[in-house]
């Protein structure tokens, strides 16, 4: 099963270190609402499995 991660920035040009972990399931309707949301955010990443499937959402 996969695990889907959300990440979230506050940073308009972020590097890899301005990504803080948002929320982390194995759900993928889930993880695809969470990236969509922009609430606290400048931009949102999803990745599964440690791979970037959406960049900067």
């Amino acid at each position: 099963m996969a695990t889907y991660r959300v990440y979230g920035t506050v940073k308009a040009s972020p590097s890899d270190g301005d990504w803080e972990l948002l929320v982390e399931t194995s759900d993928v309707v889930v993880a695809t609402e969470m990236v969509h949301e922009s609430e606290g955010t400048f931009w949102r990443r999803l990745t599964e499995d440690g791979h970037v499937v959406l960049d900067r959402v």
